[in-house]
């Protein structure tokens, strides 16, 4: 796992008493850089919950993250079981469904995330799985849980050892598949694992000059379309999501470059797109230097910066949107006929002028994680079908 700078470590004391969370615990700690550990009876206290998600890029934020170790906490039960309804808070389709949480926070520093500030580690993956089958039963047309949303958990692995049990969970299930998604490279855990095909992996992929530059700590784009390659070698099913698509000077020629690149080695069975959202304009300027962005659409944006201010789709337009989106459908289209593309949180006017494109429309798609987007669900075996015997 990577090593993980912090100011503060926070250890809840029952740890002790549960072997597994002990020998995961003991595993972990080795790999934090800190000097300052405390233990607490509850929880960590408002010094740990107070820490806010401020976005990397707005500082140099490197080695004042803060820790809290726990076993399980049954207060917690709405994020580690999160029903997931976004489409009216961003504005944009999304499924509802049910998402698997259990550690929240982050070890990289992408400049327009805040995640890795605090991380809430429960270690108690056991737990998790036992109130699976409830799970199951209250949502039996479910096909796939996406793990752990809130975090990038292969980093942690294998001394954490919390996706080997999950992955072992979901081979035992004839018709249901675990998500795993990230932007590491740190996956040679589960080469050898006995997944069944029952563990979907979907690596966020940015261009490279974006990986490099913005997505500190992670893997390079290089290093992500290998490590699919070598996975998808394994045996297991890989999906990419351009997420977040940062529309960079030169980006047309980057993302072809991706395309290209992960084409010649990857098959993957879907494309996602989503464009960096969830911000202001004046987020955008504080965390990405407008001398890397691409002028005209950063432009645009600045433009609309007052109409847009509370559209969590911001802060790039509409028009925008559709741009880079068509841009990527037509070059998937070009170089992998067979490869299904969709969007993540595409608004109305996105899906009425490219959704012909996809072969979907708002009401009927898959993507990236929608609860119904794996082997079985019915449009998505129609659409690999499709695209397997005529192309689209």
């Amino acid at each position: 796992m990577l090593e993980i700078p912090a100011r503060t470590v926070w250890i809840d004391r029952r740890i002790a008493d549960h072997p597994k969370c002990r020998r995961r615990l003991e595993r972990v700690l080795p790999h934090v850089r800190c000097q300052d550990i405390r233990y607490f009876d509850e929880d960590p206290g408002e010094e740990f919950f107070s820490v806010s998600k401020r976005r990397h890029g707005k500082d140099d934020f490197s080695d004042d993250a803060v820790l809290a170790f726990t076993t399980y906490d049954s207060g917690r039960r709405g994020f580690y079981f999160h029903w997931r309804d976004e489409a009216a808070a961003h504005g944009g389709a999304c499924q509802t469904a049910m998402e698997l949480n259990i550690v929240e926070g982050c070890v990289f520093r992408c400049a327009y995330c805040g995640f890795g500030r605090r991380v809430h580690f429960t270690l108690d993956v056991e737990r998790l799985i036992g109130e699976l089958d409830s799970v199951f039963a209250k949502y039996p047309a479910q096909r796939l849980y996406k793990f752990s949303n809130m975090t990038d958990l292969p980093a942690f692995e294998p001394e954490i050892d919390i996706i080997p049990p999950m992955v072992r969970r979901f081979a035992r299930e004839k018709d249901r598949y675990l998500m795993l998604f990230t932007k590491s490279d740190n996956v040679a855990f589960l080469r050898d694992l006995d997944h069944r095909g029952h563990t979907i992996m979907s690596w966020s992929l940015t261009a490279d000059s974006a990986s490099r530059l913005l997505d500190k700590r992670t893997a390079t784009m290089d290093e992500r379309i290998a490590t699919m390659a070598a996975m998808q070698k394994a045996g297991y099913v890989v999906r990419a999501r351009l997420s977040p698509i940062i529309p960079l000077r030169n980006w047309e020629q980057e993302y072809r470059d991706l395309f290209e690149r992960m084409f010649a080695r990857v098959q993957p069975d879907l494309v996602t797109l989503e464009l960096l959202g969830w911000m202001k304009f004046a987020d955008l300027l504080a965390v990405i230097s407008p001398e890397l962005l691409d002028t005209q659409i950063c432009e645009q944006a600045r433009a609309a910066a007052d109409d847009l201010k509370d559209v969590m789709w911001g802060p790039f337009t509409q028009s925008a949107h559709e741009q880079v989106y068509r841009f990527c459908i037509d070059t998937v289209t070009e170089l992998s006929p067979c490869t299904p593309v969709s969007v993540c949180h595409g608004t109305a006017a996105t899906w009425e002028a490219l959704g012909e494109l996809t072969g979907m429309t708002p009401g009927e798609y898959i993507c990236n994680c929608g609860p119904l987007s794996a082997p079985g669900g019915a449009l998505y075996d129609e659409l690999h079908a499709l695209h397997d015997g005529e192309g689209r």
